[in-house]
């Protein structure tokens, strides 16, 4: 530091500093004014009024101190950040890095350079830049809480979310009350597929950011992943009464209608996702899938097409397509949207079910049981599934591992009549009569409907001369 020649000028400069203290920016910037026009060349008052100018929003003639201080010493590291600061908030982030940069030339250690640097360079969004920047902060100081909360962020970015909730951790470790802290977390326990935990820190920063709409949402989403539909209807309503320009909320409203039912009310929620983001494919997607649901294909149809065309490499977009094209009767187009679907994500289940089924329809059973045994590798399957791929097999005649899969059917669902009634078939076939009677009794008495079915059906023409059958066909036909 230069020092100040005159008493007259270090007054100035001392009430001045008592002046920003209490908050009284305009009369401490009118006391280093004074100072300066005793110390015209002094660094120390040009920085200090910068600051000023700057925390006043008066950014060029905080520009002109902060670089009229460097010209006087070009070793001032606290103008050079400053004058990074100035083109940060003005958003001219090319000459804050080019700032903060020679602040770091000059200062290698200095903390508050080297974090601005990071923020200025994850709004580039040269990340990687920036994680190196925050690794090197918390090299240097391991329990800075703001470099943990901003290395954490990108690496929420970059899906990294466990590396991300190490960082919140982290942070959270040094100051529990970081209400940011607590709802980034939050949003990594959702995308770990931990909704009760992120509903315990969103709740928990609820108490510190009571307002906050992005807090609002993401609870509204861990409540739904829940099941708890009306708290999500309560949250995702509240936050869109702090922020009613948000398309994300209006969709995860929707989700919510219609899970509950509220077609009405959710494919409004859509149309305006769509009116404040006409881009936004997930929109679309939703309101198709409400009229899919209703039955409208043609609508369906349309609206997955308007999410493919906003963003080809959403894969549900295309299953639902496919789907609608199935039910159009399309097969052809189906069968081309579902192979796109898989293309685009081979590890989602829907895809390969929805093909199966089409294969099957057409009589295509080999191809129609592989997928379903895709399907089953990719996700544990329901009882369904299983029968479908039984029903597959035992019309390939793979008569033992199409009784297995009747078997899991039924394990899984214990009242699956058709379960029942297919692994009779199949027994009645494979010379397994007492079985076979055994089963039919489960498929009635789950279905007793089913009764005059077997009365008619070929495949049970080797028990008709049995006691028991005839037993069975007597008492549940009465019944019915």
């Amino acid at each position: 530091m230069i020092p100040l020649n005159s008493m007259d000028a270090e007054s100035y400069f001392n009430r001045a500093g008592q002046l920003v203290e209490a908050g009284r920016y305009p009369e401490a910037l009118a006391a280093y004014s004074s100072a300066l026009g005793l110390e015209p060349d002094n660094p120390d008052l040009h920085y200090h009024r910068a600051t000023i100018y700057r925390r006043m929003g008066q950014f060029e003639p905080a520009l002109a101190d902060y670089r009229r201080a460097i010209e006087l010493d070009p070793r001032h590291t606290a103008a050079h950040i400053g004058l990074g600061n100035t083109h940060f908030e003005q958003q001219n982030f090319e000459p804050a890095i080019a700032a903060y940069s020679r602040a770091l030339q000059l200062d290698p250690q200095s903390a508050s350079a080297r974090y601005n640097r990071a923020k200025t360079y994850a709004e580039l969004e040269q990340d990687e830049l920036a994680l190196a920047d925050f690794d090197r902060l918390l090299q240097l100081n391991p329990a800075d809480a703001a470099a943990r909360l901003g290395r954490g962020n990108l690496r929420y970015k970059a899906s990294n979310f466990a590396q991300a909730k190490i960082d919140y951790d982290a942070a959270l470790d040094l100051d529990p009350d970081d209400g940011l802290a607590l709802m980034n977390r939050a949003g990594c326990w959702l995308e770990l597929g931990q909704p009760e935990q992120a509903l315990a820190d969103y709740t928990e920063a609820a108490r510190l950011l009571p307002a906050d709409a992005r807090l609002l949402a993401g609870r509204g989403l861990a409540h739904f992943q829940l099941g708890n539909f009306e708290p999500a209807l309560t949250d995702f309503s509240a936050a869109l009464a702090h922020k009613a320009d948000d398309a994300k909320t209006f969709i995860g409203r929707a989700l919510v209608h219609n899970q509950l039912g509220n077609f009405a009310a959710a494919l409004d929620d859509y149309a305006q996702a769509i009116r404040r983001n006409p881009k936004d494919a997930r929109a679309a997607l939703g309101r198709a899938v409400i009229f899919y649901r209703q039955q409208d294909y043609r609508r369906a149809w349309a609206n997955f097409d308007q999410a493919i065309r906003l963003e080809p490499t959403l894969a549900a977009a295309f299953t639902g397509r496919g789907d609608s094209a199935r039910q159009l009767g399309d097969p052809a187009a189906a069968l081309a949207d579902y192979a796109e679907a898989i293309r685009l994500d081979p590890a989602q289940p829907d895809a390969y079910l929805s093909r199966a089924n089409l294969n099957f329809q057409q009589g295509a059973f080999e191809p129609a049981s592989n997928d379903y045994s895709r399907a089953i590798e990719l996700h544990p399957a329901g009882a369904d599934v299983y029968f479908n791929r039984g029903c597959a097999r035992h019309q390939l005649g793979q008569f033992e591992p199409a009784a297995a899969d009747y078997r899991q059917a039924i394990a899984l669902a214990p009242a699956h009549a058709s379960a029942h009634y297919n692994l009779a078939c199949l027994l009645a076939q494979t010379k397994k009569p007492q079985a076979a009677v055994e089963q039919l009794r489960f498929a009635v008495e789950a279905d007793p409907a089913l009764a005059r079915q077997i009365q008619a059906d070929p495949d049970f023409d080797s028990l008709r001369d049995r006691p028991d059958f005839v037993a069975l066909l007597l008492r549940f036909n009465g019944e019915s």
